[in-house]
């Protein structure tokens, strides 16, 4: 999983739908592994990366399994989400 965090601490529109349909349906998912790359700005301290906190949340509750940690990527950092993300993908993949 991949999301950034919108608003006051929302899952951004282009993943909302699935992540009401979570909420909504509450599927097992006991068999699903995941991994979680959230992005949010460390200048807007309370609600930092929730939109991913949210969705690993939801996904624990509903069973899924969380492979590695949740790699947090902060908008302040100077560093490209495109770039955090690339490395955090390959060195996850070692992890499966």
């Amino acid at each position: 999983i991949c999301t950034s965090t919108y608003g006051q601490g929302d899952v951004p529109d282009n993943a909302l739908g699935v992540y009401e349909h979570l909420q909504d349906t509450r599927p097992d998912l006991s068999t699903v592994r995941y991994g979680l790359f959230a992005m949010g700005d460390s200048t807007y301290d309370a609600t930092y990366c929730a939109g991913g906190k949210l969705f690993d949340s939801l996904l624990t509750e509903l069973g899924a399994v969380r492979i590695g940690d949740v790699e947090e990527h902060d908008a302040s950092s100077g560093t490209m989400a495109e770039d955090a993300g690339a490395k955090w993908a390959l060195d996850w993949a070692q992890l499966v």
